[in-house]
């Protein structure tokens, strides 16, 4: 039981990256524009935010294909469901397996774009390309990474752990906040 429990934090603790990281990089590209764009493109940290876009979109994106990885070398969904079975626990295991099957092709979409653009750049894809091939948008991502995280929840809660993965919009709004916090400063010196 004890590399279950091992494996349930590991996925727990992408579970959280994989939501955070989406619901910041989500508020900065869908929430924040055009309300905040003046404060978003202050000299004074603008390449904070470029940078910031573009690590959350990169994290939350690796966090969950991590979690969909296959290898066995990897503390993921399918390591998980062996040794939850090893453990006597293949009502577990069926259960992450059937909750995941109508989400197949939007897992393989998830590693296909892992694969192609975040772990090695394809020269003949541009960035674009990529999305349109695996035909996957941000709200069904959003969506694979609320019902993963409830998998692992579920599954973990089952297990006796109750240190489990947020379900809120904490990071839209954390972020959302700090703009507020960002713009009132540039008003008040402007």
């Amino acid at each position: 039981m004890n590399e279950t429990i091992e494996i349930a934090k590991v996925l727990i603790e992408e579970g959280i990256a994989a939501r955070g990281h989406f619901q910041v990089w989500w508020a900065l590209r869908n929430k924040a524009l055009p309300r905040f764009y003046e404060t978003m493109n202050n000299y004074e940290y603008v390449d904070f935010f470029h940078a910031s876009n573009a690590g959350h979109y990169k994290v939350f994106f690796l966090a969950l294909s991590k979690i969909f990885d296959r290898d066995t070398r990897v503390a993921g969904l399918r390591e998980f469901r062996r040794v939850l079975t090893e453990d006597g626990r293949p009502d577990l295991a069926d259960y992450i397996e059937q909750s995941l099957l109508p989400f197949h092709d939007k897992i393989k979409a998830v590693l296909g774009i892992r694969n192609q653009s975040l772990v090695h750049n394809e020269r003949a894809l541009p960035g674009e390309k990529v999305y349109e091939i695996n035909g996957v948008t941000s709200n069904q991502i959003s969506e694979l990474i609320d019902v993963t995280c409830k998998i692992i929840n579920d599954v973990a809660t089952e297990l006796g752990i109750n240190n489990t993965i947020f379900d809120s919009d904490r990071g839209i709004r954390a972020t959302l906040r700090m703009l507020e916090v960002l713009e009132r400063g540039n008003s008040q010196q402007g």
